[in-house]
């Protein structure tokens, strides 16, 4: 067994309730839902919880502020042993909330939010302390100033980045030089990109060598030092998907520190199939736990 990682983890953290109903609902209908589940959200919260749960070190830096709604995300944050490294310039408003409604029939989920781009950190330096130690640094696209002094620092200390492509943002292009690898999403795009090959090739002109982009059940797109290949996701039955893009970037800051770059894409790829097939992202932790202890 390793003696665990330090992972630093820089983005969104929001509070989410999520209701599992027997069919979709149809206008003017009430449903009993067949199960509820609140816990925290948001891609660098989920992947923090994601890197704790292979006994590694992780710290969150995040908004969440001191709304009594909050709770729900810090107690979830706090059950997984992460250091929550609050920020919220506004401390008192609401967190961001989003209503997940899962359809069992055919496990696809819809979600109503209040957005949280909007949203700002307290405009604190850092500090050399908190990277004291860490070994990667994950970032989510979003506090884009924080997030760049994160990647300075990390890119001085010689600490591997990874951002996790969700959708572009506009200063995005700040953060890409201090990037070393990228996984994105297929609704990720730089600007004037009409394809992935063209999107590689601007990616690659920033300095970032590897590369993947995920798209669901199809296989991943892996690119590496200029040439890319298919990695093929495993067929399972899937009950519930939610979270699982996030898990797998958690995953990945793990086995990256310990595998080549294909390796730990396709571990990490692994971990977030298996999270597919239980309702809930966290049911997953108990099965690895479970099938390491023998």
């Amino acid at each position: 067994m390793h003696n665990g990682h330090n992972g630093l983890f820089v983005g969104q953290c929001s509070v989410e309730l999520v209701y599992y109903l027997p069919h979709a609902l149809l206008p003017r209908q009430r449903m009993k839902a067949e199960r509820q589940l609140a816990f925290a959200g948001g891609a660098a919260t989920n992947a923090a919880i994601a890197f704790s749960a292979f006994e590694n070190v992780a710290s969150l830096i995040t908004g969440l502020g001191e709304h009594p709604l909050a709770e729900v995300a810090r107690s979830d944050i706090m059950d997984r042993a992460v250091a929550l490294i609050d920020l919220d310039s506004l401390p008192h408003r609401p967190p961001s909330v989003g209503s997940v409604l899962v359809d069992l029939e055919t496990h696809e989920y819809s979600v109503a939010y209040a957005t949280t781009y909007a949203r700002k950190l307290r405009n604190v330096e850092l500090g050399e302390t908190i990277f004291s130690g860490v070994d990667i640094v994950m970032l989510d696209g979003t506090y884009l100033p924080q997030a760049v002094e994160a990647a300075r620092t990390a890119r001085k200390r010689g600490i591997p980045v990874v951002l996790d492509g969700g959708v572009w943002r506009p200063g995005l292009e700040e953060l890409l030089p201090l990037v070393d690898y990228i996984i994105a999403s297929r609704a990720f795009r730089t600007p004037d990109c009409t394809n992935v090959g063209e999107m590689f090739a601007t990616l690659r002109k920033y300095g970032i060598e590897y590369q993947a982009v995920t798209r669901a059940s199809e296989p991943i797109l892996l690119h590496e030092k200029g040439v890319t290949e298919e990695l093929p996701i495993e067929k399972v039955l899937v009950l519930d998907t939610l979270g699982a893009g996030d898990i797998l970037h958690g995953a990945f800051c793990h086995f990256i520190l310990e595998h080549d770059f294909k390796t730990a894409l396709q571990k990490a790829s692994e971990v977030a199939t298996l999270a597919c097939t239980a309702l809930g992202p966290r049911a997953w932790i108990e099965q690895i736990h479970l099938s390491t202890e023998e």
